[in-house]
């Protein structure tokens, strides 16, 4: 049986303390009778595990003041080669997608058939997340044909209209004057590690759009958030409203943002220790094949 590396540290470290703590005990042992050992050993084990399990399993944003510290000292040296970008993706992550599409999104997700006409106009539209091999989430972003994004502005059409022939071809990236942000979803949406994995997907999201769009005559992302957590996703990224969904087709909210490539390599930049967390080469080597 192979046990957890990070239950080995664990152990090594609450034996060690332990030890020391016995040895002190025994010198002092005039001092503290049976019950009281037990004590201090039974209290010195369940502040070990508590703090274990802050470091493992707290989200990062929450951890207390220098803690955040001691996660780093723990990952950095493995949580690249756990954490991995997927892109382009195969049928299995499609799958997979619209899968956790259905489930957070419901009725509001598009049908399963007019994703995968998608994939086969432009296969560099979906983007997965892996935790140690395992899709945990997914964001996609379609470069649409300019006279259905400025129908989509109006409030004419919705998401659901999207078809093959509205999307520009893998080519085409560099004439796209608009992109539409069509989703984002992570599993465990409310836990710790759902935190981390949206974290990761938005830096990711954010490397994707500079990195194809920077030479392209793109001028606006849209987007359409159909649920509160994607309201609350949009606003920080500080998107603003371009059409309230009152006069709207599909009766959402339509947010934009400008494109200006400064601002997204400012942000980048100041965030670059999130960008080093995960392996996102699968982008570069993508953008080879252009």
């Amino acid at each position: 049986m192979q046990i957890n590396n990070d239950w080995k540290k664990m152990a090594a470290s609450i034996t060690a303390v332990i030890g020391l703590l016995s040895s002190v005990l025994t010198f002092f042992t005039s001092s503290f009778d049976n019950f009281s050992i037990s004590l201090g050993i039974g209290i010195l084990l369940i502040t070990s595990i508590t703090v274990f399990v802050l470091v493992k399993w707290m989200p990062k944003g929450n951890l207390p003041d220098g803690m955040e510290d001691i996660v780093d000292e723990m990952d950095n040296i493995k949580i690249k080669a756990r954490f991995k970008i997927i892109f382009p993706c195969d049928d299995r992550y499609y799958k997979a997608a619209n899968r956790l599409a259905k489930e957070k999104f419901g009725k509001n997700s598009v049908s399963t058939k007019k994703v995968n006409d998608w994939k086969k106009r432009n296969e560099f539209l979906l983007t997965c997340l892996v935790d140690n091999n395992r899709m945990v989430g997914y964001f996609d972003i379609l470069p649409l044909k300019n006279d259905f994004a400025l129908k989509l502005i109006k409030g004419e059409v919705g998401e659901k209209d999207i078809t093959a022939e509205n999307i520009l071809g893998a080519h085409e990236f560099k004439n796209a004057q608009y992109i539409y942000f069509a989703g984002i979803a992570v599993q465990h949406t409310q836990s710790g590690q759902g935190c981390i994995h949206g974290t990761y997907l938005l830096a990711s999201a954010i490397q994707y759009v500079k990195l194809f769009y920077e030479d392209s005559k793109l001028k606006k992302i849209l987007t359409i958030p159909t649920s509160e957590c994607g309201l609350k996703i949009t606003k920080h990224l500080k998107f603003t409203l371009e059409r309230e969904g009152s006069v709207r087709k599909d009766g959402f909210d339509l947010y934009s943002k400008e494109f200006k490539v400064n601002e997204i390599t400012d942000l980048i930049h100041s965030k670059q220790r999130i960008f080093n967390r995960f392996d996102m080469s699968a982008y570069a080597l993508a953008k080879q094949k252009f």
